[in-house]
């Protein structure tokens, strides 16, 4: 990984695929998100299910500062948690920087509301990256539209994440329908190996002071 400034940002993305009890993950995870929203230099966290694969679980935690997220991974409560969710689950992990982030509203908690998208580049980053402005600009004008954020790899840096959400369920299922959201993905994917993911927003968490 590139030398990185501590002082700065950093969002961690966690994708679990449960293979234990889910319950049972839900309540070790959940207890692991109460710890890490009272860590110093955290920010914000997004949880979220895949609508077609429910036992695959998103964890987004943002950072204001890297040195926070060092120095957490190295606190004994930290290595606690991940050993008891680790039998419970097959991991994925990726560290990023937001690259553009537009805030309008919440998504409602419980509702398929959150899409997630997948890309690997082949060939121009910035022009990929001008593009997916360009769908959160059919995304608006659609309604309902929660916000966006674009995510790319400090690991693979020609890997992105992106996040779209929107109001409730019903705007977003209008919305990945429509004629503009899925021609706004067609010119991502000239660029880029797409996969698009719906999921249901299960919390949205600031820090605790």
């Amino acid at each position: 990984m590139p030398e990185r400034d501590p002082n700065g940002p950093v969002t961690v993305i966690n994708r679990f695929d449960v293979k234990g009890d889910i319950a049972e993950f839900e309540r070790e995870f959940r207890r692991h998100a109460q710890f890490l929203r009272r860590r110093p230099g955290f920010d914000f966290l997004v949880t979220v299910q895949l609508v077609d694969q429910p036992r695959v679980y998103v964890h987004l935690g943002h950072w204001r500062r890297l040195s926070g997220f060092l120095d957490t991974v190295h606190d004994d409560t930290f290595v606690a948690h991940v050993q008891r969710l680790g039998p419970l689950v097959h991991t994925e992990a990726d560290q990023a920087l937001s690259v553009e982030r537009t805030l309008r509203e919440n998504a409602a908690v419980g509702d398929a509301a959150v899409v997630l998208i997948s890309a690997h580049v082949h060939h121009d980053p910035a022009g990929f990256e001008k593009r997916y402005a360009a769908l959160g600009e059919a995304c608006a004008a659609i309604g309902g539209f929660g916000g966006s954020d674009l995510l790319r790899s400090t690991v693979r840096p020609l890997s992105y994440t992106g996040v779209h959400w929107w109001r409730d369920g019903d705007c977003c299922a209008d919305a990945v329908q429509s004629g503009a959201y899925r021609a706004a993905l067609d010119d991502l994917a000239e660029l880029a190996d797409v996969t698009i993911e719906r999921s249901r927003h299960l919390a949205y968490e600031r820090v605790i002071d």
